[in-house]
């Protein structure tokens, strides 16, 4: 399933997204979901992974981690199956073991976590703030207007022109040629309003974070970004996703992702980002590992 770069029902896509249906016991199935790649995206995987495992927990428990392995890549255009193992049930943790499958094979498994807070009479409370000034997202582009005023009509075709989550690169994009310092910063937020349900817009940052997180690994090397998504000059796959979510954040709100990759070695690159507010607070920790192998 491919989308018209003219006509995107952003409401649309996201509700396919967003939509887990119940097959019984602790298993449920999301059906295809329009896709910017010619596969089946890893944030939407993970993200319909916290889903499921939110639907097994008392609603007041809000999600406060989710680690994604994925395994194998999958068909965007058949559904994918989420069966859910009940791993902890405490006195404020819940966590659940998600496995995502696809015509009886293992596409990944997600450990989701939640957490009921308020049971401490102090509260313990602190964050590093936030570090420079940043532009206001209205005042840059958005990513589809970069990506036409590099590529024209020849966007490349894992490039996701067209993408539900509205990004603005504020220090580099990363079709810029040459090497650079393994760091960046970009606004993003879903581009329509989502439900008023925390693991909905917990399961929308799963989603929004997984595409962008490789990106720094690239600068300090030089690649060429286009002949990379292709698969052309080396072929990199997310290996594993990973979010903490400290605060309750709207995914739909404009968020900060703050990034940098400390460390590339032995064909894997590690990227770790905040995500924070535009009033500066931390709302979540995204940490992702990337391998890479050449082309067949």
């Amino acid at each position: 399933m491919t989308v018209s770069t003219t006509t995107t029902d952003f409401d649309r896509w996201w509700t396919d997204v967003l939509t887990i249906r119940p097959r019984g016991g602790d298993a449920f199935e999301a059906g295809p979901a329009p896709s910017a790649f010619p596969r089946l995206y890893g944030g939407q995987v993970a993200a319909q992974s916290l889903l499921a495992g939110a639907a097994t927990v008392d609603p007041l428990r809000e999600p406060h981690s989710l680690h994604t392995t994925f395994l194998r890549g999958g068909d965007h255009s058949r559904p994918v199956t989420y069966s859910v193992e009940r791993l902890r049930e405490s006195r404020n943790l819940s966590t659940r073991l998600v496995r995502a499958e696809q015509d009886g094979r293992l596409l990944a498994t997600a450990t989701a976590s939640f957490h009921a807070p308020g049971g401490l009479r102090r509260h313990l409370e602190h964050e590093d703030g936030p570090t420079g000034p940043v532009p206001a997202p209205a005042t840059l582009p958005g990513r589809p207007e970069r990506l036409a005023a590099a590529f024209g009509a020849a966007v490349p075709d894992a490039g996701a022109a067209v993408w539900p989550v509205d990004l603005r690169y504020v220090d580099r994009v990363p079709w810029e040629p040459g090497p650079a310092e393994a760091r960046n910063r970009l606004w993003m937020r879903a581009a329509t309003r989502l439900p008023d349900v925390r693991a909905v817009h917990a399961a929308a940052l799963a989603f929004a974070t997984d595409l962008p997180m490789f990106e720094p690994v690239l600068f300090p090397h030089g690649l060429d970004w286009a002949e990379m998504i292709a698969g052309r000059s080396v072929y990199g796959a997310s290996l594993d996703h990973a979010l903490w979510f400290h605060r309750p954040a709207r995914a739909d709100t404009w968020q900060l992702l703050v990034q940098v990759s400390p460390v590339s070695a032995r064909d894997r690159g590690f990227c770790r980002a905040e995500v924070r507010s535009e009033d500066g607070r931390l709302v979540a920790t995204v940490a992702q590992e990337i391998g890479f192998v050449d082309p067949r």
